[in-house]
C-alpha cells in the first residue's frame, strides 16, 4: 500500500475482506473483487431520511453541504469514541469540547453499564468495528457493535419510559425484570443524526445478514440502532426489523440495491483511489553553518 492507505484484511467464513481506509473515505474487496459499501447503496436508492427533504428546501447549497460535513465528521469522531470504549481504552473529556459529544459519550457508557448490571453482559467479549461482506450481492460494510445479553435488559433500553431512572451517574430499573431470561447475540449501529429513519433500519438489518454470513459460529439473531439523542434519557434504541409498525428484512435491502443498480446502469465500477503523502514540503531550508546565515 501507498503512503496514506491503511489497509484491513481479514478471512471470514464466507470470503476474505480488505477495507482500506483512505483518509476519510474507506473501501471493500471481497476476494480481491471490488464491493461497494452498504451506505453506498442506500445513498443511491433509499428515500431520503424522514424530515430532511423539508429541511434542504429551505436551505442554501452551501449550507447544504456545511451541515453534512458536520454531521459527517462529528459522527465519525463520535463512532471512534465510542469503538474505543468498548476496546476498553479511556477517553479523555477534552477531547470532545462540545456538550454533544461529552453527553453522548457518557450516554452510552451507562447504557453499556446498564446491561452489564441486569442483562448479564460481558464487556471483554464485546466486538467492535469490524468488517462484514456479502458475496452473493458484492457488498461490504463495518458493524459498530457485537454482543450477548439478556434480551429483556435490552428490550428495557428499547423501551426506557417508566421503566429506569437516572440514580447518580447509571440507569437503574424502577422494578425487577419479568420473564425468563434470554441471553442473545445482536448487533448495534450507531447513530448520530436527528432522528432514526427507516435507512438507518435497513442498514442494520443488512449488516446482520452479512455478519451471519461471514461468522456463521457467532450468528445474530437481533440487530438494533442506537442514537443519541435530546429525549428524557439521552438516547433512542430500536429493534431495527419494525419501522413505523412495518417489518423490515433481509428483502428490504435487495429492492434499494436493485434500484441504486438499475439507476447507475449496472454494478459500479472500482473507483480510482487517490491517496496523499504523509509528509509534505515546499522547500528545504538551509543554513550555512560557517557563516550562520541563511542560503
Amino acid at each position: 500500500m501507498g503512503p496514506g492507505i491503511k489497509e484491513f484484511t481479514a478471512k471470514l467464513s464466507n470470503c476474505t475482506l480488505t477495507k482500506l481506509q483512505v483518509d476519510s473515505d474507506h473501501y471493500y474487496y471481497l476476494d480481491g473483487a471490488y464491493a461497494v459499501s452498504v451506505t453506498q447503496i442506500l445513498e443511491i436508492g433509499a428515500p431520503s431520511p424522514e424530515g430532511l427533504l423539508e429541511w434542504f428546501k429551505n436551505k442554501s447549497p452551501e449550507e447544504i453541504q456545511e451541515r453534512m460535513i458536520m454531521t459527517r465528521d462529528r459522527g465519525s469522531k463520535l463512532h471512534h469514541a465510542l469503538e474505543s470504549l468498548v476496546m476498553g481504552i479511556e477517553l479523555h473529556l477534552e477531547d470532545y469540547p462540545t456538550t454533544y459529544e461529552k453527553a453522548a459519550i457518557v450516554t452510552f457508557i451507562r447504557c453499556m453499564r446498564f446491561l452489564v448490571k441486569y442483562g448479564n453482559l460481558n464487556l471483554s467479549k464485546l466486538k467492535s468495528e469490524y468488517t462484514v461482506g456479502d458475496t452473493k450481492l458484492v457488498v461490504g460494510g463495518t458493524v459498530d457493535l457485537f454482543a450477548r445479553a439478556d434480551k429483556r435488559a435490552i428490550d428495557i433500553l428499547c423501551n426506557p419510559t417508566y421503566a429506569i431512572k437516572l440514580d447518580g451517574d447509571d440507569f437503574i430499573l424502577v422494578k425487577p425484570l419479568q420473564g425468563k431470561k434470554k441471553m442473545i447475540n445482536f448487533l448495534t449501529d450507531f447513530k448520530f443524526t436527528g432522528r432514526t429513519a427507516y435507512n438507518h433500519k435497513v442498514q442494520a438489518m443488512q449488516y446482520k445478514t452479512m455478519h451471519n454470513q461471514s461468522y456463521t459460529a457467532q450468528k445474530a439473531s437481533q440487530a438494533y440502532t442506537w442514537r443519541y439523542s435530546t429525549h428524557k434519557f439521552g438516547f433512542d434504541m430500536e429493534d431495527a426489523a419494525v419501522h413505523l409498525k412495518q417489518k423490515i428484512t433481509a428483502h428490504s435491502f435487495k429492492r434499494i440495491y436493485d434500484t441504486a443498480l438499475e439507476f447507475i446502469g449496472g454494478y459500479p465500477k472500482a473507483p480510482t483511489i487517490v491517496a496523499y503523502p504523509e509528509r509534505v514540503r515546499l522547500w528545504e531550508k538551509k543554513v550555512n553553518k560557517v557563516e550562520g546565515e541563511l542560503v
